[in-house]
């Protein structure tokens, strides 16, 4: 009866890692989109309006509102706005060339509004490109981390009993 209580317990813990796994995975996706979104709007705000980027960072933009505030935090801590960029992006829950595109972006910033408009641009295409990417092998990525997960829960269960 023990045994039988223990492998159910490993079947959980293997549900619940499946889940995490899975969740952080939307979660960077759902950032991905915002981000995008959000370096869209900004360069449209530039173009058209001619806005300063220190201006637009209080703005609420969704699930990136948390970098925004990043930025807007170190600016106010008398960092330059490609030192606060660069910073907050190293802090984000995103890969590491997700990171380094975003990086990248900062030392635009202070530029023209040109090179800031590119920038932007540059952004939010590499995050729709890598967005749109991840979302093609989303499902097969699910039935992989689903299929592990199990396999190594029935290992250790078989195993326990």
């Amino acid at each position: 009866m023990l045994r039988w209580f223990g492998a159910g317990l490993i079947l959980c813990a293997s549900l619940m890692t499946r889940f995490s796994l899975v969740e952080s995975e939307r979660a960077a996706q759902r950032l991905r989109l915002a981000l995008a979104a959000a370096f869209e709007s900004m360069e449209a705000e530039v173009r058209f309006m001619l806005s300063p980027i220190p201006s637009l960072l209080g703005r609420d933009y969704g699930e990136a509102n948390t970098y925004f505030t990043q930025v807007k935090n170190r600016l106010s801590e008398d960092f330059d706005l490609w030192d606060a960029w660069t910073e907050a992006a190293s802090g984000l829950p995103l890969s590491k060339y997700e990171r380094t595109i975003i990086s990248q972006m900062g030392w635009r910033m202070g530029k023209d509004e040109e090179a800031v408009c590119a920038a932007l641009a540059f952004g939010a295409n590499g995050l729709r490109r890598i967005y749109e990417q991840a979302e093609r092998t989303r499902q097969q990525k699910e039935r992989l981390i689903t299929s592990i997960c199990l396999s190594v829960s029935l290992l250790l269960a078989l195993l326990l009993l």
